[in-house]
């Protein structure tokens, strides 16, 4: 019984403690700053995955300056994109952001990454990327296109007035890369 009940304490203050720190980092995410970069440097990738290739993953790759190629590009409407880095150890020559801990969205300063997931839709024979409001999903935000349809890798082009930028820390560019607005957004949901 005494270790239950220790353990029941320990729970407990582990609890407290978790959601007392929470807020926090929520709060200090206005603490990043943006960092512009070069926008050839950067592609972002709708990736085919399942069975029926029905649903697409994103995928963020940016080539280091100097260093071996991390993809190739092909044809056009929609551009098929070949991840070079797949053909070598890619540490030093590229970096490459697969989820919501490596890139986000990032509107006239502000970090939306808590409020916006990114994801496709198909629509008019493309695929769009989208940050759909977690809260209230018809609430979107239309960032990019693929300019065509195709079963491989497709580049996404962004929208205008979108660009591709990183995050910043007390004047240190850290990895996680932003798709940043700048300007007023409509709601774009259906």
């Amino acid at each position: 019984m005494n270790l239950k009940l220790k353990l029941k304490q320990a729970l407990l203050t582990t609890i407290v403690a978790v959601s007392s720190i929470l807020p926090l980092h929520i709060a200090n995410a206005s603490v990043f700053e943006e960092t512009e970069v070069n926008q050839n440097k950067f592609v972002a990738i709708a990736q085919p995955f399942g069975q029926e290739s029905t649903k697409y993953d994103l995928i963020v790759l940016e080539q280091i300056p100097g260093k071996q190629p991390c993809w190739s590009e092909a044809g056009s409407n929609p551009v098929i994109v070949e991840p070079l880095l797949m053909q070598f150890d890619f540490s030093g020559h590229c970096r490459r952001a697969t989820d919501s801990n490596g890139y986000s969205i990032r509107v006239e300063g502000q970090d939306m990454g808590l409020e916006y997931l990114l994801t496709f839709e198909k629509k008019d024979g493309e695929l769009l990327l989208v940050g759909m409001n977690s809260m209230d999903p018809g609430n979107k935000i239309i960032i990019g296109r693929t300019r065509g349809f195709s079963n491989g890798m497709m580049k996404v082009f962004l929208d205008s007035g979108w660009q591709f930028s990183k995050r910043n820390y007390q004047g240190e560019t850290l990895g996680h890369v932003y798709f940043s607005y700048s300007g007023q957004l409509a709601n774009q949901g259906n």
